[in-house]
């Protein structure tokens, strides 16, 4: 009885084409495909290109990225994001749309689609991407690093999402090789997430606080303005209480002052533990064992641009603190940061 239960079990799983009399491939059984259109795929490719677009990805032509997905709703596979024709020929539709008159090269070093929900206010869809300009003898003319972000409407397929921020890159690109929009500095690190490491040092009247984070994140070095997420280790240390949490989202907006400086504004709310100086405190109710409280901190950080290694900061810390309530509500500090960039 069990053998025969088995026999049908394989049996559903088996594809049509098994059935048919073809070849099972196991990777069509574990592998899925998402098709991308895009509004220029009804367009051909003219005859003469100004520019010759070069795929340096480590990818076939057609494909743009892998992400999982469930087959049969319970079973998780790849799955390949494609495009109707290879990306070269996408973009070149694009540039030949816009009459970009611009002769040379134009290399696709790098370009992820993924999904970020650590900023809280900017998560969505990304497509991150990087690109190389050369004239027609060889020699780098520009170089650009590209973040687009889409929030994912309700319902909304994935295809037209990802169709969205692909619309959204190959025109801009078009659009900033026809105006000679250039970024002559090149970025002279492998393209990819980089590990940025934190530590931010608060110093308060009866106390310090010290709050540690790490990302992976892309580098926005070409961007004036950016929102990043992170989360966070806190540990507050006071004359007669101590405090912790752990995992926190914090929100950080940046904007660049000068090729050297940046302004930093973070905002988050935090959930943790409190413990107490028994000898000062004869009785505690129970809540106080608790920490919300809502920080925020604006600074400045000594970030060069396409910047390796150590960063430093200084700035003004704030917390209102709503749990434990035998602490002083509010609580200014001197904030002072020290990091680490490692592309």
């Amino acid at each position: 009885m069990i053998l025969r239960r088995l026999k049908i079990f394989i049996f559903c799983l088996v594809p049509l084409s098994l059935i048919s009399g073809s070849k099972f491939d196991i990777s069509q059984f574990i592998s899925d495909t998402l098709i991308i259109q895009l509004p220029v795929d009804s367009l051909d490719l003219p005859d003469n290109l100004s520019i010759n677009i070069i795929d340096d990805r480590n990818l076939p032509e057609q494909v743009i990225g892998i992400q999982q997905t469930k087959k049969w709703k319970y079973i998780p596979v790849d799955q390949f994001v494609v495009l109707q024709e290879p990306l070269g020929s996408a973009l070149q539709k694009y540039i030949s749309r816009d009459s970009v008159k611009t002769s040379g090269a134009l290399h696709i070093k790098n370009l992820t689609l993924w999904t970020d929900g650590k900023p809280f206010f900017n998560k969505g869809r990304k497509l991150n991407s990087y690109t190389v300009l050369e004239d027609s003898t060889g020699q780098i003319i520009s170089n650009w690093m590209w973040e687009f972000t889409i929030k994912r409407k309700r319902k909304q397929k994935s295809e037209v999402a990802i169709a969205a921020l692909m619309d959204q890159w190959m025109t801009k690109q078009a659009s900033v090789i026809t105006q000679k929009d250039y970024k002559k500095r090149l970025y002279p690190y492998l393209y990819r997430r980089q590990f940025i490491n934190w530590y931010d040092l608060i110093l308060l009247s009866d106390g310090f606080i010290v709050n540690a984070h790490l990302t992976l994140d892309f580098p926005p070095d070409q961007q004036k303005s950016y929102i990043r997420g992170s989360p966070g280790i806190y540990y507050r240390r006071s004359t007669y209480h101590e405090s912790i949490a752990i995992g926190g989202k914090d929100q950080h907006w940046y904007r660049r002052i000068n090729d050297r400086l940046l302004r930093k504004i973070s905002v988050v709310c935090r959930f943790g533990f409190n413990n107490f100086d028994s000898h000062h405190y004869s009785h505690l109710d129970f809540w106080n064992l608790l920490l919300i409280n809502i920080g925020a901190t604006v600074a400045i950080e000594y970030r060069p641009v396409y910047h390796k290694g150590l960063f430093f900061g200084l700035g003004l810390h704030s917390e209102i603190n709503i749990l434990p309530d035998v602490i002083d509500r509010f609580e200014p500090g001197l904030l002072l940061t020290v990091g680490i960039i490692l592309p």
